[in-house]
């Protein structure tokens, strides 16, 4: 009976260990997709730029069943770009009546978003990104110069309703240029133009 005892508590206490071992924390990031990498934006865009919201968990096989998280702009005037259109990419179907990013832009474009999910059914994450949401810049009334966009007051849940510790990569950074004009436009290609003639000239006269 003593025995038995003994190895109940063990089991207990290696079900505990590894219930704690198996549940790590969140790790959300955004990243720059269109334009690609840190190409900057051209301003006066209605789909500038396209910016991707990744999760990720420490451990490996960590249940994950919704999330919240706010993502704002470093310029609220629209100066640096507004958001125009959101996707919820992981959960599409969410059970959230509210769901998705809040109010699907109805009210848009604007410079921060909400988002709050809860899948229909439980998700798995492992250790590497995966794409949790889409967000499209307008850079229309835009100004030309060096901006950045955060992720806040960030949220999660598994299986079981019990909260993840959940941290944000930190801040992106993003630019957006002017369009050339197309006088610029015109004297690059005549310069580049002449650099071709002036090559193919030297060509022909080293052949003769």
């Amino acid at each position: 009976m003593k025995n038995f005892r003994l190895m109940l508590c063990f089991l207990a206490v290696c079900s505990l260990v590894t219930s704690n071992i198996c549940k790590g924390d969140l790790v959300f990031s955004i990243a720059q997709s269109t334009p690609s990498s840190s190409s900057p934006l051209l301003q006066g865009e209605a789909n500038a730029g396209v910016f991707d919201i990744f999760v990720r968990s420490t451990v490996a096989n960590q249940s994950f069943l919704g999330c919240d998280f706010t993502l704002t702009l470093s310029r609220l005037d629209g100066t640096g770009g507004l958001f125009a259109s959101g996707t919820n990419v992981l959960m599409p179907d969410s059970s959230n009546p509210q769901g998705f990013i809040k109010g699907t832009f109805d009210n848009g474009p604007r410079a921060e978003v909400l988002y709050s999910t809860i899948a229909n059914q439980t998700l798995t994450l492992g250790t590497s990104d995966s794409l949790l949401a889409r967000v499209v810049m307008s850079t229309v009334g835009a100004t030309v110069g060096n901006y950045s966009m955060r992720l806040s007051e960030l949220a999660a849940i598994d299986n079981g309703f019990n909260s993840i510790n959940s941290s944000s990569s930190g801040t992106l950074s993003y630019s957006i240029t002017a369009v050339p004009e197309p006088t610029s436009m015109l004297l690059a290609a005549i310069g580049v133009g002449g650099v071709a003639w002036k090559s193919r000239k030297r060509l022909l006269r080293n052949k003769s």
